[in-house]
């Protein structure tokens, strides 16, 4: 039983847009279908006013506003007006009202020191338009209209009206007439004022509707209903006719009640603990130990909303339960007898007779050659004859099952037999044939009185070509596809029987052949990277007029063949190690062939690196300071070399004894790598550059350092508006200037013969402060910025 509380959908209310609403002019009607728990705004269908100065005329809204009370026409007479509402509720019979508010607002007021007297009244619905000598009767006042707040005008004015709306329902009124009119001073012209139209914010709510889709055990409800199982799920879609803007509606619960048919009293009912939305179809599966076989019950469900508002019982759903299974079924065939011999063919059907003695019950069967699918009715006689037809040679079953009118299913009986190999026979008459050549094929047939063949091509076109009188016939293909081929076969009868389909698979190469000078493909040792080599390619395919091919899966180059059907192409290795190259070939007319690959290998020789000044992977050095870096051959012969730190290559002649040494001084701290730089380095052979070797390190920030009595880097110091002394001093050599920031302005400052300067700061915030600096020389060598840390003392 399922116990799962869900928590309740809020009900939606309208805010956004009702002051657009509350300015609406004229007679409106309510706009769209009435959405219950969801608030509406509705608009009356008759505004009128009236003047006791034109006692026999009535007057619409003007603006979307109307007097109420005494005011002064322009020439200064006066006049008392009242304002009447009158509101279509026809939509709303039968609903019960959740909560209803009048809602208007002042558009002006003639004095706002003066206390507001707005009434709500409920009148009798006028017959015609009202007037001040032919006014609907007043039958109660509803409120005094007030605001919360000094507002004047007040823009917003709104009472709670539900007793009189859920009244007014309940009696089947189509209409309901509300007035608007000042109080006890209704004849002093400062209390006047001018209101807008008058809306009334319903909550209104309907009943669920009755419950449908009922189902037992998975069969949809019906007379004379049988189910298979004493612990059927019964089943229930529940719908609300209320829909919001979005098409949603009111979440619901379903209530189940079920009995046995011949005793009514020992009735049960369940409630569902959780809600679900309108459609929804709920589900309950009955419990072990309720009903039995032979039983015959009935269950009936109702639908509750929010509001516990309730839909009546559904229609029952009578049902018996019998969950008497049928016998096993027994299977007979001429045509495709049980046992060892094989009979009839491929695509060629066979009858089969079904009978289940025994069944007392019996509605049909369920069959098929992969598992009892397919449905057949059963005679009079319990029996029923079908035709199969097998789609394979050899080993066959047939799997059945017996169906009662409950649908219980017997246990499975699988008949076996076997089916003949009816296929033709392909011989072909070229097996070594290449690409593109002919290929006659001979059929021979396996069955009697064949008079033609049916035949395809790797799943092309079929084509039909006649028997001779032996029944043999030829073909000649001419196969232009690389890699496995496939000729298919079928053969038919002049009795109009077909054959199994026959195969024949046959594989063509018609990939190119690389070969190369220089880059050895068999995996012998390869050339140095760097060196530049060529690959010919050669067509495995009559045709070729160019290739495609790309090395390391990199981008496809074409290169166009030559005379002879080959073509050749250079490549230069810029890295060491194993390596691939790919190429395809292709014809004039877009035929490509299959894709071949060659691997090599290419030896290093990358130079080694080293550097006492800026040793690999650590900090040391900085902007300005030079440093000695040493390249080494790894290979005899080496003439120079190519280096690179990040700002462009350079070139090196090497000494006579291979090496190199180089200067390098860095001119500024490189803040976006957080000061790594990256050397590589490759070496020259001639005309022949090596792969590179990579040397990382860290580049020395430099930064000036600071020290300050009155505000120390460690303790507290100062206070806000308290002026410090910050003495500044260079780190990087050839330092003549200091750049600073305290806030977000930059300054600078010169620095003194001995590399300091000082500056003045004032702190205007007590905390922790940061005083970020680098320097710089004359030739415009910068040095890494970093941060001078001090604590400013909070006042007492």
């Amino acid at each position: 039983m399922p116990t799962a509380r869900r928590r309740r959908v809020p009900r939606r209310f309208l805010t956004a847009g009702l002051a657009a609403l509350l300015t609406t002019t004229g007679a409106l009607a309510v706009t769209g279908q009435p959405a219950s728990a969801l608030q509406n705004y509705v608009q009356p269908m008759e505004v009128a006013w009236t003047d006791n100065a034109q006692p026999t005329r009535s007057f619409p809204a003007e603006d979307g506003s109307l007097p109420v009370g005494t005011w002064q026409g322009t020439a200064g007479d006066k006049h008392t007006s009242r304002a009447y509402f009158t509101f279509d509720l026809s939509d709303y019979h039968g609903q019960r009202i959740i909560s209803a508010r009048a809602v208007t607002g002042e558009r002006s007021v003639t004095n706002c020191d003066k206390p507001r007297e707005l009434q709500l009244w409920r009148t009798e619905n006028p017959t015609t338009a009202p007037t001040w000598k032919n006014a609907p009767t007043a039958v109660e006042k509803l409120a005094d209209l007030t605001v919360s707040g000094p507002a004047c005008p007040a823009s917003y004015l709104s009472t709670a009206i539900t007793d009189a709306v859920s009244k007014a329902v309940a009696a089947k009124q189509d209409k309901l007439t509300l007035m608007l009119r000042i109080g006890e001073h209704e004849d002093g012209v400062l209390w006047g004022r001018r209101v807008t139209t008058l809306g009334v914010s319903l909550e209104h709510n309907t009943a669920p509707n009755i419950p449908t889709n009922l189902a037992a055990g998975g069969v949809a409800c019906r007379d004379d209903m049988f189910i298979g199982t004493t612990r059927p799920e019964l089943q229930a879609v529940v719908t609300d006719p209320d829909v919001n803007e979005t098409g949603g509606g009111d979440p619901l619960k379903a209530t189940f009640a079920w009995w046995p048919v011949d005793r009514p009293t020992e009735r049960t009912e369940l409630e569902f603990t959780y809600a679900l939305p309108s459609g929804s179809r709920f589900q309950y599966t009955v419990p072990d130990g309720v009903m039995v076989h032979g039983g015959r019950y009935a269950f009936s469900v109702r639908a509750t909303d929010q509001y516990a508002d309730t839909s009546p019982w559904s229609p029952e759903c009578r049902f018996t339960v019998d969950t008497k299974v049928p016998p096993a079924p027994t299977v007979s065939s001429t045509d495709y007898p049980s046992g060892w011999n094989p009979h009839g063919g491929p695509g060629i059907p066979g009858r089969f007779t079904l009978t289940a003695p025994g069944a007392d019950d019996l509605a049909g069967f369920r069959y098929g050659l992969s598992g009892a699918i397919t449905y057949v009715s059963a005679d009079a006689a319990g029996t029923a004859t079908i035709s199969v037809t097998p789609t394979m040679y050899g080993f066959n079953q047939l799997y059945v099952q017996a169906v009662d009118r409950t649908g219980n299913r017997s246990p499975q009986t699988s008949y076996e037999f076997r089916v003949q190999d009816t296929a033709p026979r392909i011989t072909d008459g070229n097996p070594t044939g290449a690409f593109g050549e002919p290929r006659e094929l001979t059929l021979a047939p396996v069955m009697e009185n064949v008079i033609e063949y049916t035949w395809r091509l790797n799943g092309g076109e079929p084509a039909t070509v006649p028997a001779a009188g032996d029944g043999t016939a030829k073909v000649t293909i001419t196969p232009r596809t690389g890699g496995l081929n496939t000729v298919t076969v079928t053969s038919r009868t002049s009795d109009d029987l077909p054959s199994g389909t026959a195969e024949y698979r046959f594989y063509l190469a018609n990939a190119p052949v690389i070969s190369s000078p220089d880059f050895p493909l068999d995996g012998g040792d390869g050339p140095l990277a760097g060196t530049t080599g060529s690959f010919t390619f050669a067509p495995g395919m009559p045709g070729v007029t160019e290739y495609v091919w790309s090395v390391n899966g990199g981008e496809q180059q074409t290169v166009a063949a030559k005379q002879d059907g080959t073509a050749s192409v250079t490549y230069t290795p810029t890295w060491a190690g194993f390596q691939w190259i790919e190429v395809f070939s292709r014809t004039a007319d877009g035929t490509e062939s299959e894709i071949t690959s060659g691997y090599f290998g290419i030896v290093s020789h990358a130079p080694e690196v080293g550097s006492a000044d800026y040793p690999m992977y650590r900090e040391a050095g900085g902007p300005g300071v030079t440093g000695a870096f040493t390249f080494r051959p790894a290979h005899e012969g080496v003439t120079g070399y190519v280096y690179d730190f990040g700002d462009g290559p350079q070139t090196v002649a090497a000494a006579a004894d291979g090496t190199a040494t180089i200067n390098w001084t860095p001119r500024s701290y490189p803040a976006d790598s957080s000061g790594w730089v990256r050397l590589t380095v490759r070496e020259k052979v001639g005309d022949i550059v090596s792969d590179e070797t990579e040397y990382p390190f860290i580049l020395g920030k430099l930064a000036p350092t600071v020290t300050s009595a009155e505000y120390p880097a460690a303790g507290e110091g100062g206070g806000p508006g308290i002026a410090g002394s910050f003495t500044l001093t260079a780190t990087m050599p050839g330092t003549t200037e200091f750049v600073y920031r305290f806030g977000t302005e930059e300054k600078t400052v010169p620095a003194g013969p001995d590399g300091t300067a000082t500056i003045t700061l004032t702190p205007t915030e007590g905390g922790g402060n940061f005083l970020f600096l680098s320097s710089r020389t004359d030739s415009g060598i910068t040095s890494g910025e970093d941060y001078y840390y001090f604590y400013v003392t909070y006042p007492s």
